[in-house]
């Protein structure tokens, strides 16, 4: 019990340095700044750049003009960029789930890099590649010039905090690259560059298959849901700490824990739920299907995303389009007031406020209509409708035709697949060509 506490105590700590009372910490930023220009006279420009990745993604004060002006000092040329290209590429180490690309990097193609549009005379074709890791990859493994030659290409990032090198190798490029931005602060940085990075206001969680995440006629006996990974960032055991509260209201609510190994194991999180001593309220699924989850999301009235900074959480929308109702924690990555978050989902909440936010919920969640407004307004097909929009008038305005649209992606667990999974077969052609576009050819 002694080492619990003082893990917790620990975390406490390193949350409150990373995420809390931003408005007080120039004087980090400044340490921050030397320390970088300290890397820099070493000649450790990669850790230098990380360094800025690092603050910028904070938000402490200071931290948005930081990443400015190193990106400018840089990347502020195509020379300084094609640089620093060179150097974070020979940085890149295989990881254990990265290693097979490394080895077959024809392994990306249609599930990392995948085609929407097939390129026609005067008319580019358009493809995605997702998850921030794979953005280095694909240069170092493929001949981006040239696929841009005939495709346009979309990035979808996988975490919040935009000035990074995986992004930013990319705005340079001879021709636009267009890049997912659901964080208004990260669409601020991107429009302030002035680069080949083209800002598209959509995001990761607009791509869940709301097909598979369907509401469903049974008892909704689950009080509270949280969809999360057995990750530090998740911060289950502030989750228990602040719906605790509950029994002071003679509330007993049944809760349900969905998730899997990270940083942290399944008996960590049973740990921290008896040390706050609501553990006989808690029920855990590890590892299961999405079926499975989605079957768990609607028996559920209410469903809890606690962290305070990650990317861009699915797991609140797959629960919307099961019709399961949304508590966000105030302030999650900057702080924004997110229009999903709304009359017809949900609300935000803190420490302070969860326990009667839930209890607000539990006896109302009838009035919700969760599923409705996530169709109409943050469904992957109107994710595509904005991206043919923009992309469209700007490929018109460069003298370019645009006679089809993409068709429409979603994004399962691991990788992407198409909502139509029948129309897989008319870009095997596509797919040829981006093999032969390999940079090592493989058999």
């Amino acid at each position: 019990m002694g080492n619990l506490k003082n893990n917790i105590l620990k975390n406490k700590i390193l949350e409150t340095i990373k995420y809390d009372y931003n408005h007080l910490k120039l004087p980090l930023v400044i340490f921050a700044f030397l320390l970088i220009y300290m890397n820099i006279l070493l000649g450790r420009k990669i850790p230098a750049f990380n360094l800025v990745s690092s603050i910028y993604r904070t938000g402490w004060k200071g931290s948005f003009w930081l990443g400015q002006y190193f990106t400018k000092r840089f990347l502020g040329t195509k020379k300084k960029a094609d640089l620093m290209l060179r150097l974070a590429i020979d940085d890149i180490n295989p990881l254990p789930n990265t290693e097979k690309f490394f080895t077959q990097p024809e392994k990306m193609l249609g599930t990392i890099i995948t085609v929407l549009k097939s390129p026609k005379e005067n008319e580019k074709g358009v493809l995605i590649l997702n998850y921030s890791y794979y953005f280095l990859m694909f240069h170092k493994l493929y001949q981006v010039e040239n696929i841009l030659d005939n495709y346009i290409i979309i990035l979808e990032p996988s975490w919040a905090g935009f000035c990074e090198l995986s992004i930013l190798s990319y705005m340079h490029l001879p021709q636009d690259v267009y890049l997912m931005c659901y964080e208004k602060r990260d669409l601020k940085f991107i429009s302030s560059l002035h680069s080949s990075l083209i800002p598209l206001e959509i995001g990761p969680s607009w791509f869940v298959n709301h097909e598979n995440f369907q509401p469903l006629v049974v008892e909704q006996n689950i009080d509270v849901i949280m969809v999360a990974a057995w990750a530090k960032f998740k911060r289950h055991g502030d989750f228990f700490k602040a719906i605790a509260k509950l029994k002071e209201q003679g509330i007993t609510p049944k809760i349900v824990l969905v998730g899997y190994q990270v940083d942290m194991t399944k008996q960590q999180i049973l740990d921290l739920a008896l040390h706050h001593g609501v553990e006989k309220w808690i029920t855990i699924y590890e590892s299961i299907t999405h079926a499975e989850v989605a079957e768990l999301l609607n028996e559920s009235k209410v469903n809890v995303l606690w962290s305070k900074f990650e990317g861009n959480n699915r797991a609140i929308i797959e629960g919307m389009f099961c019709n399961t109702t949304v508590i966000m924690r105030e302030g999650h990555n900057y702080g924004e007031k997110y229009d999903f978050i709304n009359n017809h989902t949900g609300c935000f909440a803190d420490e302070d406020t969860l326990a009667a936010s839930i209890t607000k919920i539990l006896s109302t969640y009838d009035n919700y209509t969760p599923r409705d407004y996530v169709l109409n307004n943050r469904s992957c097909i109107k994710a595509t409708e904005i991206m043919n929009k923009v992309l469209s008038k700007r490929e018109q305005a460069q003298g370019r035709n645009w006679t089809e649209d993409m068709t429409v992606k979603v994004n399962e667990l691991h990788q992407m697949d198409y909502l139509d999974p029948s129309v897989r077969d008319s870009f095997s052609g596509d797919y040829k060509y981006l093999f032969e576009q390999l940079n090592v050819k493989t058999d």
